[in-house]
């Protein structure tokens, strides 16, 4: 059926070159004519002369004018345009149906990219650039065709495997702008698969406070609760809503310096959970020292409630947690300026990942001059978080040192959050405070002894070098001396010599005046 000259030679100068002629020729069976009822004659055993029908295939697809090409390979072979197509696509199916198209297309397309890299008629004034975006497309199309054989293949698993690459390039891609972030209705709150960046919690927070009215608390509504007997005495408790706090007290008498964490549930003072994490910071009075370490620390502790480093050194053993504090322009308030902070700690949001709790400010007190020291910050929770409540950071200074509390407070009505969890959180933070209080307090002492030192050091310096100047001026002055009483007793004119007081001229020699 075919000629000598095999058709790859053409196919490739119809790809490189369409002004040659395709001369492929071969003679048809005219009782296989499709036209009188033919299937279009019979196609060649020979794996090589169907691989070349493929080239042919390919080539005429990859031409400028397709039709027109298929037009003219049938005229030079005396067949229709509709007699080859179909022996082409006769060709196509049977190699599919034994499952050689796959191996035998890739063949055709590597043929195809190496001829046209080998140069010829237009490749051969190709430049670098587009032989390598034309071999980079043609992997391309390989892979497309190569992935819908697949799919048309096995379908599931292509899904499944499409799913893995999308959700592998999603999280590669937000992970290290929000940390995959997750927010309602898919999750309870705003919840990151990954640690989330600093950047992001920053953004995020002062967005959600200029894209509406300010921050809406998640705190249930405001209201007493019912007085409370104790014997022939009544008691009002304070109101539950922002800064009910201020008079949950929390008994630290048997602090220690190790961490004491306790929870209770479901008092009768409003309370459905309160957990504290409380520790001692021990400080021994004695001599200057001590006396100066207890001030240093002091300062210290006071620093870390000031700046709201509550999260500097969390243990390694406990859970991922990270506290930062903001501060937003209020337009329209009498405050220049509004003081939120965000939390993120694992395992508080869903699926076990990264909750972000957004908090705001709640109220701070401090002692008033002449008593001993107490400093207290709190915030509430926002809408958008995983809890409602209000958190409490407090300092008192006692007798065995300073003791150092966090309290969770979660109101009858609002989410809690789970009671491990809750009590990770407040020892993890309480740790934190006092582990910085204490490297603080080690860098001040660190820096006071080395100024110490390096003030000794030059002090001794400059003593040392007015000692030396003044040793070695008396040793001159004995020198003088010791010379002028050696000139006097050697030289027996030494008394009588006066200057006359008139010089001479110069270049009139030496002149002596006696």
């Amino acid at each position: 059926m075919f000629g000598r000259r095999t058709l790859l030679f053409y196919a490739w100068l119809l790809l490189l070159c369409p002004a040659f002629a395709l001369e492929a020729t071969w003679t048809p069976n005219e009782a296989d004519s499709v036209n009188k009822g033919g299937d279009g004659g019979p196609l060649p055993v020979s794996l090589a002369q169907r691989k070349q029908l493929l080239e042919l295939e390919s080539a005429i697809v990859q031409s400028q004018d397709p039709q027109a090409t298929l037009s003219h390979v049938a005229q030079q072979n005396g067949m229709s345009p509709q007699d080859l197509a179909g022996m082409l696509n006769r060709n196509r199916k049977e190699l599919e149906e034994t499952g050689q198209l796959e191996q035998m297309q890739a063949e055709v397309n590597a043929a195809i990219m190496q001829g046209q890299g080998a140069g010829g008629g237009r490749s051969m004034n190709a430049t670098l650039p587009r032989r390598i975006i034309g071999l980079v497309s043609s992997i391309i199309v390989a892979i497309i065709k190569s992935a819908a054989v697949q799919i048309s293949k096995r379908p599931k698993q292509s899904t499944f495997l499409a799913c893995i690459v999308f959700a592998t390039l999603f999280v590669s891609y937000n992970a290290p702008r929000n940390g995959v972030a997750v927010f309602p209705p898919f999750s309870g709150g705003h919840t990151t698969i990954v640690q989330p960046p600093n950047d992001y919690l920053e953004n995020y927070f002062v967005r959600k406070w200029t894209n509406g009215n300010g921050w809406d608390n998640s705190l249930p509504a405001s209201s007493k609760v019912a007085e409370k007997k104790k014997g022939s005495k009544s008691k009002k408790q304070p109101l539950i809503g922002v800064g009910m706090t201020t008079s949950l007290e929390i008994d630290t008498t048997n602090a220690v310096e190790d961490v004491t964490v306790e929870s209770t549930r479901n008092d009768e003072d409003g309370y459905s959970m309160v957990t504290s994490a409380y520790l001692l910071i021990s400080t021994s009075d004695g001599d200057d020292e001590d006396n100066m370490e207890h001030e240093y620390m002091e300062e210290s502790v006071k620093s870390i409630f000031l700046e709201r480093k509550f999260s500097e050194f969390i243990p390694v053993s406990s859970q991922s947690l990270k506290f930062r504090s903001f501060l937003v322009a209020a337009e329209g308030s009498d405050d220049d300026v509004v003081e939120g902070a965000l939390m993120v700690m694992k395992m508080l949001g869903d699926f076990g990942r990264y909750g972000v709790e957004p908090l705001c400010f709640s109220y701070e007190l401090e002692e008033e001059e002449g008593e001993p020291m107490t400093h207290c910050v709190a915030y509430h929770t926002l809408k958008g978080g995983h809890f409602d409540g209000e958190i409490k950071f407090s300092l008192e200074e006692t007798e065995d040192g300073i003791v150092v509390s966090v309290t969770l407070a979660i109101p009858k009505g609002g989410r809690a959050p789970p009671e491990r969890l809750a009590k990770s959180m407040v020892s993890s933070l309480a740790e934190s405070i006092v582990e910085s209080s204490r490297i603080r307090t080690k860098q001040t002492l660190s820096r006071r002894s080395q100024s110490q030192l390096y003030r000794a050091r030059a002090s001794g310096s400059a003593s040392a070098k007015r000692h030396l100047r003044y040793e070695q001026e008396k040793k001159q002055e004995e020198m003088a001396k010791d010379r002028k009483r050696k000139w006097k007793r050697n030289n027996p004119d030494a008394g009588r010599y006066r200057p006359t007081g008139h010089r001479p001229p110069s270049g009139s020699g030496p002149v002596h005046g006696f």
